[in-house]
């Protein structure tokens, strides 16, 4: 009876040990997972910061492989013929493509398109700001790409990029509070495996 007893105290810390190795893997691999939203958000929630992906042209866009979303700011002149509009989740969108990047950058706006009011305005390149992924990670991939060939008979490229307007292109804050929490039980576990 003592020696059993014996062996469940010493097998008992290694199982717990198991546990909390277990669960600090689980947490550090989501923190890892989404290490550039926790940045992202650390320093637009805290900092007042926000570094923008500057795209003036088609080679500025980020490369496909490992392209994930980020804050951008791009400079160029909307494609003001090809304007298609489309409810999605309770608000009208107003998407088009922008001039010279060869049907690879698309922005979604709930604001909708201002029409220009002269010529000159049709040329003139605009600011717009918001979150930038691909095409193919977004959920607007199959609508847009089906919108866009029924607006003008438009293929978007495979490898297209999708810009959604947004003055303050952060991640939001349950997702922040998600990675604050798995930060906090990543650091409560290593304690746990760490302590004697």
């Amino acid at each position: 009876m003592a020696k059993s007893r014996k062996k469940k105290k010493k097998t008992r810390p290694v199982r717990h040990r198991l546990v909390s190795l277990m669960l600090f893997l689980a947490a550090a691999g989501i923190l890892f997972w989404a290490r550039q939203d926790l940045l992202w958000g650390i320093k637009g929630y805290l900092l007042r910061e926000i570094d923008y992906c500057r795209i003036r042209s088609e080679a500025d866009l980020p490369p496909r492989s490992g392209a994930g979303a980020c804050p951008a700011e791009v400079v160029g002149v909307p494609d003001y013929k090809n304007v298609p509009r489309f409810p999605n989740e309770g608000v009208i969108l107003t998407c088009y493509r922008m001039v010279g990047f060869g049907n690879r950058l698309c922005v979604c706006s709930e604001k909708g398109l201002a029409k220009p009011k002269a010529i000159t305005e049709i040329i003139k390149s605009r600011t717009i700001r918001g979150r930038l992924e691909t095409l193919q990670k977004s959920v607007l991939n199959t609508s847009l790409r089906r919108h866009f060939l029924k607006a003008g008979n438009i293929r978007l490229a495979e490898d297209a990029f999708l810009l959604t307007e947004d003055d303050r292109p952060l991640p939001s804050r349950g997702k922040m509070g998600l990675l604050a929490g798995c930060a906090f039980l990543c650091c409560f576990f290593a304690w746990r495996l760490i302590k004697p």
